[in-house]
């Protein structure tokens, strides 16, 4: 899959959601995208997450297709809650952990 067609499919799933309904992560380093600033965002409602280029750390000669590819390899992932989310983000290392964590209800922190 390319990333415009991940960019496709995502928008597809998300057909009729608010954006206030996404959760953005702050940006972190991760493998899956050679070390490159990259944010995972979700919808719990839709049940998806995805990588994203943080695009604003880009230099004028960076390329941005081997990112924008390791993005689309990561593809959509089933995200239902914090739990789940926090799953992908080990994935992603340690970094993408230490940098996104949702806390969970239990903790004293309720989610938006």
């Amino acid at each position: 899959m390319t990333y415009a067609e991940l960019q496709a499919k995502v928008k597809e799933r998300l057909v009729g959601t608010d954006l206030y309904d996404l959760h953005e992560s702050p940006d972190f380093q991760c493998d899956q995208t050679g070390g490159f600033p990259t944010m995972l965002f979700a919808c719990f409602e839709k049940g998806v997450a995805w990588l994203e280029p943080y695009y604003d750390m880009a230099l004028d000669d960076t390329d941005i297709a081997p990112v924008e590819q390791g993005c689309a390899d990561f593809g959509i992932r089933s995200c239902y809650d914090s739990d789940d989310y926090n799953k992908l983000l080990r994935e992603l290392g340690e970094d993408a952990y230490q940098t996104a964590y949702l806390p969970d209800d239990e903790e004293g922190q309720a989610l938006c």
